[in-house]
């Protein structure tokens, strides 16, 4: 329906007409949850060309088109540039509606998630519990927008180590969506992800692998068998199996989702690399070291890539690449990685973070004594 009705615009009044521009904007959410990403970021191209043209930088609708091409931009693991649309976003709806309007605490989110990925948690986290007060302040604690906040913010307490928080945030979340959507909503869905990883961290694995089973019901019966998010609900899942013992069945999710991400996304995408480092684990777990170490050195490639040498993904990489380096006897190369991580997980998080303490065990294991 979008397409004929923008089709019918482009006729009628041009590519560059406002109502044109609304249809670019429109199709390409659509496109967006169907995951062509490229086609969607095409057309909100188009749309912010028009907006700029016709209202200028600061209208409500040219920031609604940048805020749209950002969350494709960071799906696509270009976050600088994702950073720099929503920067323009939020100026204008701090213009236009002032710090505390609800517009603007979207906006703010959007900005956290983007510097989530750059590693900058604590000014992620300072935008997320504005986003929740304004969310509460004028929503009420059980309005879906609020359930997402109490997500966001989730999710930056569980990077920075307080779980027992994320857990009760996610919980509130939960019975939000549940209520106001239902048990097999995508954004229900959402949640239950979310929360299961947080119960991983508190070691709550079956009651993780209830919820991610439930999502992945969900993904298939929404999206399809092939779309990316039930990609990465598969992921998820299969880390749950392994911490269960079934490394088996988490092999057989990982390569699946690895043939997803290699296809979609290429080897050096951000998530496609995630999924090299979790088969990797699974694979050092079954003995199989030099194919690990293959996969473990093709993550590192991409996270030092997309995120750079300082960023906390990185360091991750580097303790699951030196590892596999004391499986292989490469001791020397270990010791050198680890001495990186720490240094990285040190600086972003501080000597008491548990990946901090993780790091530094191990170096007092295996760095030799002076």
């Amino acid at each position: 329906l979008l397409e004929k009705a923008m089709r019918s615009d482009e006729q009628n009044f041009g590519e560059h007409h406002p109502k044109t521009a609304l249809r670019y904007s429109n199709l390409a959410l659509v496109l967006q949850h169907l995951g062509h990403y490229e086609r969607a970021k095409e057309l909100l191209y188009k749309a912010i060309y028009s907006n700029e043209q016709n209202f200028g930088e600061y209208h409500p609708d040219t920031a609604i088109c940048y805020s749209n091409l950002a969350a494709i931009l960071q799906i696509l693991g270009d976050y600088k540039q994702a950073k720099k649309l929503l920067e323009k976003a939020i100026r204008s709806d701090e213009q236009n509606f002032g710090e505390h309007h609800p517009n603007t605490a979207v906006r703010y989110s959007n900005l956290a998630l983007v510097l989530k990925d750059f590693g900058d948690y604590e000014g992620a986290k300072k935008l997320f519990e504005k986003t929740v007060r304004s969310a509460e302040k004028h929503l009420g604690e059980h309005h879906p927008t609020t359930a997402i906040r109490y997500s966001n913010l989730a999710l930056m307490l569980q990077i920075l180590g307080d779980y027992e928080g994320a857990k009760t945030l996610l919980e509130k979340a939960v019975r939000s969506t549940e209520q106001n959507f239902g048990e097999h909503h995508p954004a229900t869905a959402i949640n239950y992800s979310n929360l299961a990883l947080v119960l991983q961290d508190l070691d709550d694995y079956e009651g993780a692998k209830i919820l991610l089973e439930k999502t992945i019901y969900s993904a298939k019966q929404n999206f399809g068998e092939h779309h990316p998010t039930t990609a990465n609900r598969y992921s998820n899942l299969a880390l749950v199996l392994k911490a269960l013992g079934d490394y088996k069945g988490a092999k057989e999710l990982l390569e699946k989702t690895i043939r997803f991400g290699e296809q979609h996304f290429g080897e050096h995408h951000p998530t496609t690399g995630i999924r090299y480092s979790n088969l990797a684990l699974i694979l050092q777990i079954l003995g199989d070291y030099n194919r690990a170490k293959a996969l473990l050195e093709k993550a590192t490639h991409s996270s030092e890539q997309n995120f750079g040498e300082k960023h906390p993904n990185t360091a991750n990489r580097y303790t699951n690449l030196a590892s596999v380096y004391i499986n292989l006897n490469e001791t020397k190369k270990a010791i050198d990685l680890w001495e990186k991580a720490y240094v990285i997980f040190y600086n972003t998080f501080g000597g008491e973070h548990p990946n901090t303490k993780t790091v530094q065990e191990w170096l007092d294991v295996y760095k030799p004594k002076p």
